[in-house]
């Protein structure tokens, strides 16, 4: 599954992120947001949305079973 991980910058300039590991991308979440960046989530190709740093438990939970459909 592909994983895109949103945040915005101190400056406010947004970015994005992709990755194919919903671990990684919840690592890279929590990274940006304790660098100080607003507005951090991660959205899944399904359309859900996991914000961080509330949410990366979920993400991850979330990611185990998506991603091992694939293994």
């Amino acid at each position: 599954m592909r994983y895109t991980v949103h945040w915005t910058g101190p400056a406010g300039s947004s970015s994005a992120e992709p990755h194919a590991v919903g671990v990684r991308a919840a690592e890279r979440a929590m990274t940006f947001a304790s660098m100080g960046a607003s507005d951090v989530y991660v959205e899944t190709e399904d359309g859900r949305v996991f914000r961080a740093p509330a949410q990366m438990a979920a993400l991850v939970q979330y990611a185990q079973s998506a991603d091992g459909e694939r293994a």
